[in-house]
């Protein structure tokens, strides 16, 4: 993108690009393209673009590279351990499961439920 139209990438173009390569299941090379990132770097929204697509696709592996990243930009980011938790549940991988619920237990952890408002007329 620079060399043939002189722009540098933003955050915006390498997020688009993650998100791209994540949904078509290259998930090795969205993560290459992260680490590569020259003109920024990556952010949480980065990294969890590509969390999302490993969810999708089922990729435990790069998904724990992933929380990792993410949790050194934000530890306070306690949803990425449900995250990773509900992808070893439904690999079956029950120990890993088990083994991350003590750590977010140990570090009294909790990942903060959502919830909606419904506002009326009356």
């Amino acid at each position: 993108m620079d060399k043939d139209f002189s722009v540098a990438p933003t955050i915006q173009h390498y997020g688009c690009m993650v998100d791209l390569l994540g949904r078509s299941g290259l998930l090795a090379e969205a993560e290459e393209m992260i680490r590569g990132m020259t003109t920024c770097d990556a952010d949480t929204v980065i990294w969890g673009a590509l969390l999302t697509a490993c969810k999708n696709h089922g990729d435990i592996d790069v998904a724990e590279r992933a929380v990792q990243e993410m949790l050194e930009l934000d530890p306070t980011n306690h949803g990425v351990y449900v995250v990773l938790s509900n992808m070893y549940a439904e690999a079956g991988r029950w120990q890993d499961v088990d083994r991350l619920r003590k750590v977010m237990k140990r570090a009294r952890l909790s990942k903060i439920p959502g919830s909606s408002e419904v506002v009326g007329d009356g």
